[in-house]
């Protein structure tokens, strides 16, 4: 069996400010885990001056979480034209962050080849964008998916596909069924391969249910419709004497039993 990869994981802002530290201490758990340096800048920007207290306490808390969490800090920003900006538009500060994540890890997975780089991420733009580039090392799944995963050891299928095309990349021929060919004694004709003859199928036989079978489906059903009724009766008298006087057969024994004129 083929060892596996390492897991390098790229936190975004969006999943850092929605995780807490008991799930960052298990990401830990899964892989190496690295932090681009524009999310750094961010999170440090939101200590002081978030506009919701929440978010000013989880800032703070990831910061003393970090010096000593065994975490990176990346650097690395590389480009590509799915990465760039549109020509004549302005970004906004969410977006251009958002960007430059997607640089950082798109130049993580082109610098480190050996490992599959995991974007981690509740943006669904940016896990859109990764997944456009077609890297065969680099992949992008939602922040429950790495907490489900580090709790349970499961790889989230998205991980799965990944780890199956960094085995055979992009250009890569798949393996097939391969045949056995035999070498040919010197001074004998090689002798063409004989066509397996496909067996022949039985004709298939009309399937019939058993009539026990729709005896006892019909019963069951009986069964049911009566004790309804019983309920019903019991729960509500008044609903259930509506209904029954409404029966086509509760009519018809009414009428013999009162004939009209008498």
């Amino acid at each position: 069996m083929a060892a596996l990869p390492p897991f390098l994981l790229v936190l975004d802002i969006s999943a850092l400010m929605a995780g807490s530290r008991r799930e960052w201490q298990e990401f830990s758990r899964v892989g190496s885990c690295f932090v681009p340096e524009a999310v750094l800048e961010e999170m440090r920007f939101l200590c002081d001056r978030a506009v919701e207290s929440s978010h000013e306490q989880t800032a703070r808390e990831f910061f003393r979480f970090f010096p000593e969490s065994g975490w990176r800090m990346t650097g690395l920003v590389e480009s590509h034209p799915v990465l760039q900006p549109p020509e004549g538009h302005a970004l906004s500060k969410k977006a251009r962050l958002a960007l430059t994540v997607a640089q950082a890890a798109y130049s993580l997975a082109r610098n480190r080849s050996d490992a599959l780089v995991i974007l981690v991420a509740n943006d669904l733009g940016l896990m859109q964008r990764l997944r456009s580039l077609d890297v065969h090392n680099l992949c992008a799944i939602p922040l429950m998916a790495l907490v489900q995963w580090s709790r349970t050891e499961r790889k989230p299928p998205v991980v799965v596909h990944q780890l199956q095309a960094m085995r055979f990349p992009v250009g890569a021929a798949a393996p097939t069924s391969s045949r056995v060919t035999r070498a040919t004694p010197p001074g004998r004709t090689a002798t063409p391969p004989s066509r397996s003859v496909p067996a022949r199928r039985s004709p298939q036989k009309p399937f019939r249910v058993p009539f026990v079978k729709i005896f006892f489906n019909l019963l069951t059903l009986g069964i049911v419709a009566i004790a309804t009724l019983v309920v019903w009766r019991v729960l509500h008298p008044p609903s259930f004497a509506q209904f029954w006087q409404q029966l086509p057969f509760t009519e018809s024994s009414s009428s013999k039993t009162n004939p009209a004129g008498k």
